[in-house]
């Protein structure tokens, strides 16, 4: 008999569509799987993104930077077009059957969990911002992870589609001229959009969520 595969310490990316039985499915699902290629490509993974049941993603990785990245990753794609929910999960995976693509274990429970509850909170005005939380039982959690992830979160929800544009422009390194050109900006209006959003600020603290073990 095969040995089971197992992931130890990884962490689970569960995703959601939020109100994806609105508006045009055939264009928000072909945008999605567009997103999903462009993602597995950028960010490392023990078992890539794809779509399983209905409208959920699911994917694995080896740390909750690269999860964390992997979500960003993907509402940076559908900006404009779809809007997901994440639960990350840390602790085990077990591969029950892999041809079927059938998995166990205790952080795929921990990202149902993450899921459920921010979904909970959609018709709370207060936390109307939340797309992710996190719940992490393995050895090297960062207990406050759940709570920074949400506050980057809610930094990013009040700017508009053409600042979330520069704001990826510098987290994709590009220089102020690349972003402004791409936006049909001039370089000072990038550089102001910059500014006044504290976009510096944002970006550094994204990156960071994006090196968590």
């Amino acid at each position: 008999m095969a040995k089971m595969k197992e992931y130890a310490n990884c962490v689970a990316l569960l995703a959601d569509l939020v109100g994806s039985r609105l508006g045009d499915r055939t264009r928000s699902h072909a945008a999605v799987l567009d997103a999903i290629e462009v993602t597995n490509a950028a960010v490392p993974a023990l078992d890539p993104l794809r779509v399983t049941v209905g409208d959920e993603l699911q994917g694995i990785y080896g740390s909750l930077g690269e999860a964390f990245r992997a979500g960003w990753s993907l509402r940076a794609a559908l900006l404009d077009v779809a809007d997901l929910r994440f639960g990350l999960g840390g602790g085990e995976v077990r591969v029950v059957d892999a041809e079927r693509g059938i998995q166990d274990g205790s952080a795929w429970y921990l990202a149902r969990e993450a899921i459920a509850w921010v979904e909970g909170l959609s018709d709370d005005p207060g936390y109307r911002s939340v797309r992710t939380a996190v719940r992490d039982e393995r050895p090297m959690a960062t207990p406050a992870a759940d709570a920074l992830v949400r506050l980057v979160e809610a930094a990013a929800a009040g700017l508009r589609p053409g600042t979330r544009r520069s704001l990826q422009g510098l987290l994709d390194g590009l220089d102020n001229a690349t972003v402004a050109q791409r936006e049909g900006i001039s370089p000072s209006a990038n550089s102001q959009r910059v500014n006044s959003n504290g976009l510096r600020v944002l970006a550094d603290a994204v990156a960071a969520l994006g090196e968590l073990p």
